[in-house]
């Protein structure tokens, strides 16, 4: 039976020994199990001496049908996974049929012996197997000779209702006792042994009124009934077998591709984490180059990162996206365009002429062009087109207005204007906190976008905090003093 080799995987072995008895006999959950296996085991010996010496028919037909019962359990129906489907309910319906409830309680024990050689485990789960089997065949047979006729002359309408009746019975019967052993000794619930085993119905009930019809083949026509009967079945059962085999094997192939694709995305993963942090890392150099090259404003690209960061979180950009990405790598390199301006104007220490800013002023312009032939940069790139324009739309290069302008560069004016005002340079003291702030809100919805503003708010309280560590490496700068 499926049920009984279910509860073989499931069952974990009784523990054996006088001392381990004595030790764990008063603990509830033990109690209960020698309680259930202990009326278990005395209700099938009842049942047995009750229904033993009832028995009669022609023996060679019950020794027939016992083998054919053997022969079952050995030779199994492999089924997805370590669940077995076995035809040993086909000769015992049909013995339960023929002889009624005393060639059940004969044939149940030696099914359960059967099935212990089958799977060479003859421990206490045999004695289990044995009263569970002989009570559920006994319920059964009781049942079917209820309902229909034990031996029956010929076919007639009541052996389907009580061959259905038995079926049932022993199905129901044999999942509930089941259901109770892995409650007791691992602590499944029932429902959930129930939903595990519901599947089995409809085998069970086709197993069953396949074993009538070996019944009534023997009444038809005698041994050569049962013979003739067989011969499709076995084919029928070769043929399921190669059936299962071959679809097994294809779920198995199916379900190694699928580790192996599963290993290969992993792998791409890891790869991709180590290509980005290669890309992110190299990102890095390439600013600190820049801010080496103008140390006027050293550690800018790297601060106004990091505040940029902080306003796209607050704006609802999700992080490690392709828009965060893109943000965070357009901060970044927002200047790289200065590398096409001569050191005469970006180092120039007085004001620059029209000229000059002319000049200066061609950095997003050529920072784009530098960066857009890169697959990975293009994003960013429209980010650095993009960050000297103005809410108003009076910015450069290209004039956007409001929401014309990509997130990113309306982020980024505000972070540029806070760092840039609160950091030293030659010809200026930094400015305070509130200073920066105050300028912020002036400039809101000509300057800035007004929603960019309203986040920068919200996350000023923590820029300030930030700002002693990101400006660390400024050995001139005096800040505290100056903070509102």
């Amino acid at each position: 039976m499926a049920n009984s080799r279910t509860m073989e995987r499931k069952t974990p072995d009784v523990t054996s020994g006088v001392a381990a008895v004595r030790r764990n006999f008063w603990q509830p959950a033990t109690a209960m199990r020698f309680a259930f296996f202990g009326t278990e085991i005395v209700a099938a010996i009842l049942f047995f001496a009750q229904a033993a010496p009832i028995l009669s028919g022609p023996a060679f037909l019950l020794i027939l049908l016992t083998g054919l019962m053997i022969l079952a359990e050995f030779y199994p129906i492999k089924v997805y996974g370590e669940s077995n489907i076995s035809l040993a309910l086909v000769p015992m319906m049909a013995v339960i049929v023929l002889f009624g409830v005393g060639g059940a309680v004969v044939a149940a024990p030696i099914d359960a012996i059967a099935i212990a050689a089958a799977r060479k485990r003859f421990d206490i789960r045999l004695a289990h197997n044995v009263a569970m089997l002989t009570i559920v065949y006994t319920a059964a047979g009781s049942v079917y000779a209820l309902v229909g006729e034990v031996s029956p002359a010929e076919m007639h309408f009541m052996l389907i209702p009580a061959t259905l009746a038995a079926t049932g019975i022993a199905f129901t019967l044999s999942a509930i006792m089941l259901g109770a052993v892995l409650s007791l000794m691992a602590g499944q619930s029932m429902r959930s042994s129930w939903d595990h085993h519901a599947w089995l119905a409809p085998h069970y009930m086709a197993l069953g009124f396949i074993g009538l019809a070996l019944a009534l083949s023997y009444v038809s026509l005698g041994i050569f009934g049962i013979v003739a009967f067989l011969t499709p079945a076995a084919t029928v059962r070769f043929a399921m077998k190669q059936y299962v085999d071959k679809t097994k094997d294809q779920v198995t192939a199916l379900a190694e591709q699928n580790s192996a694709l599963t290993r290969a995305n992993i792998e791409v993963v890891r790869m991709g984490d180590e290509l980005r942090q290669s890309y992110d890392g190299t990102l890095e150099a390439l600013v600190n180059a820049l801010d080496a090259r103008d140390q006027e404003t050293k550690g800018h690209s790297l601060r106004v990162s990091k505040y940029m960061m902080d306003i796209a979180r607050e704006l609802g950009v999700i992080e490690d996206s392709t828009e965060w990405l893109d943000m965070q790598r357009g901060s970044l390199l927002h200047d790289v365009g200065k590398i096409g301006v001569s050191d005469g104007i970006l180092l120039k220490p007085g004001k620059l002429t029209d000229e000059e800013w002319k000049l200066m002023r061609l950095h997003p312009e050529i920072g784009y062009n530098m960066l857009r032939q890169v697959k990975f940069l293009e994003g960013p790139a429209e980010i650095i087109l993009a960050h000297h324009e103005r809410w108003d739309g009076k910015g450069y290069p290209r004039g956007l207005f409001e929401d014309e302008i990509p997130l990113g560069a309306r982020i980024f004016p505000v972070v540029d204007t806070f760092d840039a005002m609160t950091s030293n340079r030659p010809y200026r003291k930094a400015l305070s906190t509130q200073e920066a702030l105050n300028e912020v809100l002036k400039h809101g919805g000509s300057q800035f976008d007004p929603r960019v503003v309203e986040a920068f708010l919200d996350v000023y309280d923590i820029w300030v905090r930030k700002w002693a560590e990101l400006h660390e490496d400024e050995e001139s700068v005096i800040w505290m003093p100056k903070a509102a």
